[in-house]
């Protein structure tokens, strides 16, 4: 196997586990209602807490990541999530629950700014399109994982899914170091102070779409089995696997997210995948069940094909010696965007007592992202970013 296929693999597996570790929590939600009396405001707190814990830890570990060689920085932040993950079922009241997943949050700030932008120096042109679309759909793999253990698992007890994931990311952690040993990325030589404002300058049109985003994600992941069991009547267990099919046929769609931004276009992939989601919102808010997983199932998971395209963008924009910091900024984006967005929802959700009122927000979340897009797409020159077909396959 070659050596950036070694460490593209490697990657991989890490942001499965990371992201199943960090979304558990979602997939039983409905649970940890009962369980800690948490209600719609509570659930945009419990979620927005943990995002910008992991916004700092992002911003912290992105800036360190350019120092540091990531095939033994990268494990561990892993194995610390691990641990964390695994305390967190000691908790017997809700503010504890919510300062040890605070804690764990640490953990989970080390992936993206790390092993994304470990990628990112590893890859460029189209082979950077279908690298991002194959860690990305990894991650993918992660939250379905997580999602649909948290709502299985969660139903027999809600610290089953916490513990079983806490030691599925130790096991990672010490199995994927051997994987890669020899194949090291040595920090960069020499690196530069990084001028936060540059790389914000760098990156400036993919700010608000990697926020709404985020919150586009984790409104729906969150409030989603809330408004399955509050709003339609269904179990717990059918509420959370419901959420999971979503993100399944999300991830098969960032698996080919190359071969699409080969046919289509990568800025015009993600045209569509905002049309599509403001249509998903606004089918949610207002029709029953069967149409809301109709569309939530197919238009819906176009958000998954946002993020590959998103990052090759932001890779490309961001100067390769300081790529760590620039995803540790850019990811803080994202998690701020997550963070206001579930305490958003979670208050709309509240004020019109209303499970479906955070899917309304999202349509129009993402409608305005849309026109955002049209707005800055001249300026953001997509055309000269365009990968080559003919590319050989990851």
């Amino acid at each position: 196997m070659a050596p950036d296929r070694r460490v593209l693999i490697a990657n991989s597996i890490y942001h499965l586990t990371n992201d199943a570790a960090v979304t558990v929590m979602a997939g039983e939600i409905t649970v940890l209602q009962d369980t800690f009396d948490i209600g719609y405001i509570g659930v945009g707190v419990l979620t927005g807490v943990a995002l910008l814990v992991t916004v700092v830890a992002q911003i912290v570990f992105g800036r360190m990541a350019d120092r540091r060689d990531p095939s033994r920085f990268l494990p561990i932040g892993i194995a610390f999530l691990g641990i964390a993950s695994i305390a967190v079922t000691a908790a017997r009241s809700f503010l504890p629950f919510l300062a040890l997943v605070a804690v764990s949050r640490i953990g989970a700030g080390f992936y993206h700014p790390v092993g994304i932008g470990w990628v990112g120096r590893a890859y460029s042109g189209a082979d950077l399109d279908r690298a991002m679309g194959f860690q990305s759909s990894f991650g993918d793999v992660g939250v379905i994982l997580g999602m649909g253990t948290g709502a299985l698992l969660g139903a027999i007890a809600w610290e089953l899914p916490f513990l079983v994931w806490g030691a599925l990311n130790i096991l990672a952690a010490v199995a994927l170091v051997a994987a890669v040993r020899g194949r090291r990325s040595p920090p960069v030589e020499n690196p530069e102070r990084v001028d936060y404002r540059a790389v914000l300058r760098d990156v400036r049109y993919w700010l608000l779409p990697i926020a709404i985003g985020g919150a586009t994600f984790n409104v729906l992941s969150n409030f989603g089995p809330i408004l399955m069991h509050a709003g339609y009547g269904l179990s717990p267990e059918l509420s959370g696997v419901s959420i999971a099919a979503w993100i399944l046929v999300g991830s098969v769609a960032a698996f080919f997210f190359g071969r699409l931004s080969s046919r289509f276009g990568r800025y015009r992939s993600l045209l569509f995948a905002y049309l599509a989601l403001a249509i998903t919102g606004i089918t949610a808010s207002f029709l029953g069940l069967p149409a809301t997983l109709a569309a939530l199932w197919t238009l819906g998971s176009t958000l998954f094909i946002t993020y590959p395209a998103t990052f090759s963008f932001i890779s490309e924009a961001s100067r390769a010696r300081v790529q760590g910091a620039a995803f540790g900024v850019i990811f803080g984006f994202q998690l701020l965007g997550g963070a206001l967005g579930v305490l958003a929802a979670g208050t709309l959700a509240q004020t019109f007592n209303s499970p479906s009122a955070p899917f309304l927000f999202v349509g129009v979340l993402c409608a305005a992202g849309l026109l955002y897009l049209l707005a800055v797409r001249s300026r953001a020159d997509p055309g000269t970013q365009r990968p080559a077909v003919a590319a050989p396959q990851v």
